[in-house]
């Protein structure tokens, strides 16, 4: 309790513009949170709980049952960020251990590492993990094993493993288990109004949706296949973007999409077209957030599963641990019909929702401008409003770090993205849920600007405006042939410390003025009228995995007005 109290006040001590809002809230000036009923979105409403003894729950996937050898000595799990071993002696000892991030035991109580382990694992393992899980978690179906986000998880992969390999378990356990997770999913549903309602929502249809197909369960099926296209107005902005300001997000829950219309087709329910349009259009915009070194990682990293699990849906290379390898034959054809015949989306379209894929020559740079100058909310964005990643054909040059951990705050901050800060302070606000959008002009009155020019681009920002004695921000970049010239002008007054970052993924050594990288037998010249200091990072290529990048930092104290220009050149 003293632990979250102390937390709370060093919010509102680290954050003037929470401290606004809390004063304007006392005051009468900032109205409540809209009313809502918290678990029952308006277009479904409450369950009625008194029906669910008069469900019939069966079996409908794979009818042969699936003998499953006994297991003996040890395996490996690959959980996010940590591999573990477990004993044929005690397999269920995957979830009694101290794991440091709450993501790592979610994952393994959501099974998340089930569609991860490839062929090669002997399916016993699955089987006798699955009879753990049953004897300790089933009967008391409270805390975070049965959080509606991770029964959804757990219960789909369960029926996908049960699709390829027969049903774990005892069926009759198995069965009722799994219908079990369908009640808690319909009864705990993650609606929090309309200014707080995530992906979660979505997913927990889909879980209702996948349960009830597998289980022969009509009433969760349509419930669930209701939710995921109600939210789907929700969660995509108009060019088909997950709005929550992650790139692997988007990919993750365009598979989502994609898995709720292939069990909605198999079922024949009247809403399997609709699913597939939206399917559809989540997969047009994909290619938008694809460079010709892969798909940067703007934004938070989901845990589910590593980008690489996605990399058919991006055009890489991929193998028969990635989705839809797992897939039965017929699947794996319809999933690669809709994928190769989708028309990507324009790039103005992607440009309406913040997404802005642009360059020349062989740079090509992905930068993303939350439309309202704050970063979604909720949502899986940062505070790096200016930063951008940028590739000179296919090798990473300026990269986006992405975050290893939701519990490090550090890569969500503008300390670890190539944009700008002014006094310590981050381009835009910590946003909060509870803010309307009316407080939200009052702290930053214009919406950010992405001008298309003749040589590249300009971004003009008004976040940095709310710290007294600095104005508006630009930045622009201009395409060269052979360099990239970015230049930063800050409108104000007064003396401040302006530092300009860069992360990349290359080799980095500094000079007088400049900093030299090299990758791949490449190598190119960052410089400004400043030496350069330079801090080690990582770049994160999945939840909890990472390899080794760097930080470049051009620091000044300086008079306002300010402006100053920052050069890549190959060499």
């Amino acid at each position: 309790m003293t632990a979250a109290i102390l937390r709370k006040a060093r919010h509102v001590l680290d954050d003037p513009v929470l401290r606004r809002w809390l004063l304007r809230r006392i005051v009468g000036l900032e109205p409540p949170a809209p009313n809502f009923t918290m678990g029952a979105p308006p277009y479904l409403g409450r369950p009625n709980s008194s029906n669910n003894e008069q469900l019939f729950p069966r079996w409908t996937g794979q009818k042969s049952v699936q003998r499953f050898s006994p297991v003996n000595g040890m395996v490996k799990i690959d959980l996010p960020g940590l591999t573990v071993d477990v004993s044929s002696d005690n397999p269920g000892a995957l979830f009694d251990r101290d794991y440091p991030d709450i993501e790592t035991l979610l994952a393994a109580h959501r099974f998340a590492w089930v569609p991860l382990a490839g062929p090669g694992v002997d399916i016993g393992w699955i089987n006798a993990i699955w009879e753990a899980w049953i004897g300790r978690y089933n009967s008391d179906r409270n805390g975070w094993p049965w959080h509606a986000y991770t029964t959804a998880e757990r219960a789909i992969n369960i029926i996908d493993f049960a699709d390829r390999f027969g049903l774990p378990g005892n069926r009759e356990d198995s069965v009722q288990s799994l219908s079990g997770h369908a009640e808690i999913i319909r009864n705990n549903l993650e609606y929090f109004g309309e200014h707080y309602t995530s992906n979660h929502l979505s997913n927990n249809g889909r879980g209702l949706l996948r349960i009830g197909v597998a289980l022969g369960i009509e009433e969760y099926a349509e419930d669930g296949a209701k939710i995921m296209i109600a939210e789907a107005g929700r969660i995509f902005g108009r060019s088909g973007l997950l709005n929550e300001g992650s790139s692997h997000y988007h990919l993750l829950v365009t598979r989502n999409y994609i898995d709720a219309w292939l069990s909605a087709k198999k079922a024949g329910i009247e809403h399997a077209p609709l699913l597939k349009d939206i399917a559809e259009r989540a997969v047009a915009a994909v290619s938008g957030l694809c460079l010709p070194g892969g798909m940067p990682l703007i934004g938070d990293i989901s845990p589910d599963a590593p980008p690489s699990y996605f990399a058919f849906l991006i055009g890489a290379e991929t193998d028969d641990r990635c989705w839809p390898s797992m897939m039965n034959e017929e699947n794996r054809i319809a999933v690669t019909d809709l994928v190769s015949r989708v028309t990507p989306v324009s790039p103005d379209r992607l440009s309406e929702d913040g997404w802005h894929r642009f360059g020349e020559d062989d740079w090509l740079a992905l930068a993303f401008v939350p439309p309202d100058g704050w970063p979604p909310m909720p949502g899986h964005g940062h505070q790096d409003l200016g930063s951008f990643e940028l590739h000179d054909g296919v090798s990473e040059v300026i990269v986006d770090p992405g975050r290893g951990s939701y519990a490090d705050p550090e890569y969500s901050s503008a300390e670890v993205h190539s944009g700008v800060m002014i006094d310590g302070r981050e381009p835009t606000p910590v946003n909060r849920p509870y803010y309307d959008d009316e407080f939200r002009r009052r702290v930053i009155p214009h919406k950010p600007e992405f001008e298309r020019t003749r040589t590249g681009r300009i971004l003009r920002s008004y976040g940095l405006a709310r710290v007294r004695g600095i104005g508006k921000y630009e930045r622009q970049w201009w395409f060269k042939g052979g360099s990239v010239e970015i230049l930063d002008r800050i409108q104000g007054s007064g003396k401040h410390r302006i530092e300009r970052r860069y992360v990349t993924s290359t080799d980095v050594q500094a000079g007088d003025g400049y900093a030299l990288l090299s990758a791949n037998g490449r190598r190119w010249r960052l410089r400004a009228e400043v030496t350069p200091t330079v801090k080690p990072a990582t770049r994160w290529m999945a939840y909890g995995k990472g390899r080794p990048g760097n930080v470049i930092t051009f620091g000044q104290t300086e008079k306002l007005p300010f402006q100053g220009k920052t050069v890549l050149e190959r060499l």
